[in-house]
């Protein structure tokens, strides 16, 4: 079998093998990317996407929470996938090193308005979409490919969100097949060498937006090659897929929820802070901060105090540590804003030790010079609080309701939210989306003067 085949394999065992656990888990991934997504509304990236749709002349049937109107079914899916992922605050995987919400639930959700389908329908793209996406990234190296410049979840997005439509669409083996080959066609994505800016997250928005495509094509009758992801792929990336990752268990169960709205490499060293403030060091005294990587996951961070804006300022190690001496870790708002003038010296360094446990952890040691001349130090071997296995839905909950600003007093909120996690029983989602469309559009009123339907 090709890896092309492989892969389409593994998406339909994963999902006969789904139990009720895993269906639960995928409803509480879609509530958490909806969060990111009407939060990421509010994002300056988000006032340039509605700029470029309203520029371009963009219309059609669906509505998203992202922006006011309705739009084609490539814009949803593009807008949506760019602003759940724009402030670095979605699950992934990190074995794989992508991000498997930001491209597939937008895409599950936008093909199903469209084609009215129910929740039940959602349920089973979700999780044959991560099945996909995450199995790519795993065989061929996941963070290593940092290193060669390359995004993996720009390289395999579209495998992920062509799986899920795919599904959706009823197609058959045969179609799947060649949904994947078309997608997997368009594959690439390179890893910014200085600013992330809009172009890191564009990638994220097209590769959804091509993998629902080539799933429509493929329903057409397009078709494409069996076999790009063996000999086209291992000369592009400089690897051969490994083997098959084993079976007996989700991919979407090793999904984390992240805890922090910056790049995962950094959460490692926040948690150290936490150990260290857990262990009564003084470590808000600090004047001086080092955090330490594994080499690869250097490739997209920096300790820059200027960046030019939000999307720079998620991946700067000292906005992150300044957040965390603010008690603002968790808040999307800090990253907008500029850097207070109290933070400390924050460098970012390699640590050798943690290379060789990539992919499996990503890892951090701080060192910290302390006001009373003390320096200490604490290792974390990989951020372990945001698994999925360990957050809670009350947690997951809680952060989408500091997503999108709202509180237990809203009664129409706290029915949606119940209804997102029960989506296996929702007979519409069309009425769910338009529900949240018109809830965001309460709470976040857009400026540009249109109406969603």
């Amino acid at each position: 079998m090709s890896v092309l085949e492989e892969l389409a394999e593994r998406g339909r065992r994963g999902l006969r093998a789904a139990e009720a656990a895993t269906r639960s888990m995928a409803a509480l991934h879609v509530l958490d990317t909806l969060g990111c997504v009407v939060a990421g509304a509010s994002h300056p990236l988000a006032a340039q996407l509605d700029r470029f749709v309203s520029q371009t002349g963009d219309t059609g049937e669906l509505c998203t929470p992202a922006l006011a109107g309705a739009y084609s079914l490539r814009t949803a899916v593009l807008v949506e996938s760019v602003l759940a992922h724009v402030d670095e605050y979605d699950a992934l995987h990190p074995a794989a090193a992508v991000v498997p919400s930001a491209v597939v639930i937008p895409a599950a959700l936008a093909v199903a308005d469209r084609e009215g389908l129910p929740g039940r329908a959602v349920i089973d793209a979700v999780i044959t979409g991560y099945e996909v996406v995450v199995e790519a990234g795993l065989r061929f190296g996941g963070p290593k490919l940092y290193g060669n410049a390359w995004w993996p979840t720009a390289v395999f997005g579209a495998l992920g969100s062509a799986a899920a439509a795919a599904n959706l669409l009823r197609l058959d083996d045969e179609e799947t097949l060649a949904a994947l080959g078309l997608a997997a066609a368009g594959l690439g994505g390179l890893l910014s060498a200085d600013e992330l800016a809009a172009g890191h997250y564009l990638l994220a928005g097209r590769a959804a937006a091509n993998g629902v495509e080539a799933a429509y094509l493929a329903r057409a009758g397009g078709r494409a090659g069996r076999t790009l992801l063996d000999e086209p792929a291992a000369a592009a990336l400089g690897a051969s897929a490994a083997p098959p990752s084993p079976e007996g268990r989700s991919h979407l169960g090793d999904c984390v929820f992240k805890a922090y709205p910056c790049a995962r490499p950094l959460h490692a060293g926040l948690e150290a802070l936490d150990a260290l403030a857990g262990r009564g060091v003084p470590i808000r005294t600090a004047r001086r901060v080092e955090i330490l990587l594994p080499s690869a996951l250097l490739r997209f961070v920096t300790a820059d105090r200027a960046p030019s804006g939000p999307t720079e300022a998620a991946a700067s190690a000292a906005f992150a540590v300044a957040a965390w001496l603010h008690g603002s870790a968790a808040d999307v708002a800090f990253f907008r804003g500029s850097l207070p003038d109290d933070t400390p010296e924050v460098v970012l360094g390699h640590a050798p030790e943690l290379d060789p446990h990539l992919p499996d952890q990503w890892g951090a040691r701080v060192i910290a010079d302390l006001a009373d001349g003390r320096q200490v130090e604490q290792e974390i071997a990989g951020a372990g609080r945001d698994t999925a296995r360990s957050t809670p839905t009350e947690a997951v909950t809680a952060k989408f309701r500091r997503q999108t600003g709202t509180d237990l007093d809203d009664p129409d909120w706290e029915r949606w939210i119940a209804q997102c996690l029960s989506l296996d029983t929702v007979s519409d989602v069309r009425g769910l989306r338009h529900a949240l469309c018109r809830l965001a559009e309460r709470q976040y009123p857009h400026s540009n003067g249109k109406e969603s339907p």
